[in-house]
């Protein structure tokens, strides 16, 4: 009989010890609709979160440069609307390459690409421009020189009465070679130029220089 009695309160014992254990190896059950630590409890409380955001929602445009100037870009957008972008010391112009570039280098028909935030008064602020480069066009411009620096630049004055002038670098090609003496102010030339979309200034590269009027 006693031996029974301590069988008996041994079992009862290893009972009990394991379920302690697995009551304390079970893991933690979490309410699914507990919000997690951290995370806004209410859409007013992800709105504030979002207004503490200095960046706040972003909108991005792509389209064609009709006007700008120091304070303000306007595009053409696809679907033949307009939209004027406020410009400010701290949006990032990029071009090409470079970054923080003036919007001064930023030209009507160059398409680019505005990451805006639209204001509480429903105007919108450009945090980053950036250049969406297209095919350079290759431009042939013949004309009368009137300025020219060997190595720097030269002016011609076109058949359209205009005046026009193009950068000169190393690379530039005067042809044909042998009549390089001739190139001097009041001699005709023909420019070739690449126009790269991602500047103002056009650089030559080819110089073709026509025979003067008396050797033809």
């Amino acid at each position: 009989m006693k031996t029974r009695h301590i069988f008996i309160f041994l079992s009862a014992m290893i009972a009990l010890f394991l379920i302690s254990s697995q009551a304390i190896a079970a893991p933690q059950q979490l309410d699914p609709k507990a919000t997690p630590p951290g995370l806004a409890k209410t859409p007013e409380d992800q709105a504030e979160q979002t207004m503490g955001n200095s960046h706040g929602k972003h909108e991005n445009y792509k389209g064609t440069i009709t006007a700008v100037d120091a304070s303000s870009i306007t595009l053409a957008l696809k679907d033949g609307t307009a939209v004027t972008v406020t410009l400010t010391a701290e949006t990032d112009i990029k071009i090409l390459t470079r970054k923080n570039a003036p919007a001064a280098e930023l030209a009507a028909g160059m398409t680019v690409m505005i990451q805006a935030i639209r204001g509480d008064d429903d105007s919108l602020t450009a945090r980053k421009v950036v250049l969406i480069p297209g095919k350079p066009a290759k431009i042939h411009r013949a004309g009368i020189v009137t300025a020219y620096q060997a190595g720097q630049s030269i002016t011609i004055q076109a058949k359209d009465e205009q005046y026009y002038t193009f950068l000169l670098t190393d690379e530039t090609k005067i042809l044909p070679a042998e009549r390089l003496d001739l190139l001097v102010v009041g001699a005709r030339v023909t420019i070739i130029c690449p126009r790269d979309v991602s500047s103002q200034d056009l650089t030559a590269a080819g110089i073709v220089i026509h025979p003067a009027v008396a050797e033809e």
